[in-house]
């Protein structure tokens, strides 16, 4: 029966069947390496593993077509049996992780719902900062003339005055704050590719005018690019480049950096300083709102600037984190997308961070 036709049928056969089975494993081992959160990273090594063996039995039937190395035929058959039996028990082990990731549908009904709680919180925030501000207005107005009225006011009475308006000045960058924080997930984005490197350099531009007399090294990565919303990110390095130029300020030889670490559809940037840095034991507190990691006798601000970071780059489907020490500057690591993405794309982030 071994006619040629059905010899090369066979031989055919088997050589695609082996190059199809060693291509699986690659895209297993970059599904693993790109997606090291994943619970079930074993089972695709082993399975990588098992799906080689195959392959390799059907390169050893083309083989012994002209050949008769059987033991080696039965060496590479029990190496594949061994592989299968991890990988099966590692399967049903993994099944219900596998079951329980959500679909794309359980992804849209949670953004859905987490949209309408964010839009009613929101509306809370901005119905109570414009109902704040006003009982404020009479504050500043009411210290203001109160201060008119004693032009030969003592030392006690100008200190307490001043007190008063700097508190009303601190609660009004509170407020607008506040409101900044709840307009960003209303805003809709338009996106578009934005030049990091040319923003950065503006940015850095209007510091130095704001404060000439600094000296301050910036060291900007030339060729970095986003694909964003351009008000949007243009907030997000405005605060991380303020509060770089801002920690750096008690410091000698102070140096500031802007880079790019990782390239691909979700690059990975960083801020750099050698400024006041912060403890690491505290790091979960750095992008939640109104949590400082010092004092305003130290430096000045509102404890908005880096969550309203984290909200933009969060709308972005990416995430922020950061690394330091304190007295020896810090790092704040995030990545965004480099080209368009789908609202898909961003739910499945959401989901998986």
């Amino acid at each position: 029966m071994w006619t040629p036709g059905i010899l090369w049928m066979h031989v055919i056969a088997d050589i695609l069947i082996a190059m199809a089975y060693f291509t699986i494993p690659f895209v297993l081992l970059y599904l693993a390496r790109r997606r090291r959160d994943l619970p079930f990273n074993w089972l695709l090594v082993a399975f990588g593993i098992f799906i080689v063996s195959c392959g390799l039995t059907h390169v050893m039937d083309v083989w012994n077509v002209w050949h008769t190395d059987y033991w080696l035929e039965g060496i590479i058959k029990v190496i594949t049996a061994a592989a299968s039996v991890p990988t099966a028990i590692l399967l049903w082990r993994y099944l219900p992780v596998i079951l329980s990731v959500p679909s794309q549908r359980q992804l849209r009904d949670a953004n859905d719902s987490l949209a309408r709680a964010n839009r009613e919180l929101e509306a809370f925030t901005a119905s109570v900062s414009h109902d704040l501000r006003s009982p404020l207005t009479t504050i500043a107005g009411q210290a203001g003339l109160l201060e008119l009225s004693l032009p030969n006011a003592n030392e006690e009475q100008r200190r307490r005055l001043t007190r008063i308006q700097g508190s009303v000045k601190q609660m009004s960058e509170l407020i607008d704050a506040l409101l900044v924080l709840s307009r960003i997930s209303r805003h809709t984005l338009h996106r578009e590719i934005i030049d990091v490197s040319a923003l950065a350099e503006s940015i850095f531009q209007d510091l130095r005018q704001k404060d000439p007399s600094r000296t301050v090294e910036v060291e900007i990565q030339p060729g970095m690019s986003v694909h964003g919303d351009r008000r949007l990110i243009n907030d997000l390095f405005v605060n991380l480049l303020a509060n770089a130029w801002k920690f750096t300020s008690r410091t000698e030889n102070a140096r500031i950096e802007v880079g790019q670490s990782q390239h691909g559809s979700m690059a990975t940037l960083f801020v750099r300083d050698n400024g006041a840095g912060f403890d690491m034991a505290h790091e979960q507190k750095l992008f939640k709102p109104f949590q400082r990691l010092h004092g305003a006798a130290e430096f000045e601000g509102t404890g908005v600037g880096l969550a309203t970071v984290a909200r933009i780059i969060d709308r972005h489907g990416g995430r922020i984190w950061a690394e330091g020490k304190p007295s020896e500057g810090a790092v704040f690591y995030f990545t965004m997308p480099t080209m368009p993405i789908t609202e898909q794309f961003l739910l499945m982030q959401r989901a998986l961070a």
